[in-house]
């Protein structure tokens, strides 16, 4: 299954968050109203910028897209002063090898689908198509994905979280 249903992703978020809480992780699961689309996961953790001591915090969503039915991540990174990384510094501090071209295609601000405010989110076109690469099914698609499309800003989940098996 490369594709997901509001209630299978429902269902999937929280089994992320039980292997977060016994991981001792931050996971949480924000449900603005039982609207479908409308509750996402979400992690915080603070990041140096580049080369400098700058410390960025960055607060990552996974949202259910109701168009694709797939998880959508995105991100918000904020200097320690509260000012927004604006799109040229995201790709700078988290992208600084991918040539340009590349990012346009992938990584871009969009406007927050429970929230209404500009994230930086990658583009969910061709997530199913990722994810159906992998032949045998995943047991828990948000963890599938996170774990394919995190560490590209810093999102890494610990082995623990592939190797639960409750």
């Amino acid at each position: 299954m490369t594709t997901l249903t509001w209630p299978e992703f429902l269902s999937q978020a929280k089994q992320l968050l039980e292997i977060s809480t016994r991981l001792g992780d931050n996971w949480i699961l924000y449900e603005k109203d039982d609207q479908e689309g409308n509750s996402f996961l979400k992690y915080t953790h603070k990041l140096r910028c580049g080369d400098s001591d700058d410390l960025i915090n960055v607060e990552y969503h996974i949202v259910y897209s109701i168009s694709y039915q797939v998880p959508v991540l995105y991100f918000q990174a904020h200097r320690s002063d509260g000012s927004l990384l604006d799109l040229e510094d995201t790709w700078k501090t988290f992208m600084p090898e991918t040539p340009r071209s590349e990012l346009y295609q992938m990584l871009t601000q969009m406007e927050h689908p429970a929230l209404f405010r500009p994230f930086m989110a990658f583009h969910p076109c061709r997530t199913t198509e990722i994810l159906s690469q992998f032949g045998k099914p995943s047991r828990n698609v948000l963890i599938t994905f996170i774990s394919l499309y995190g560490p590209y800003v810093q999102l890494n989940l610990v082995n623990a979280y592939g190797l639960d098996t409750h």
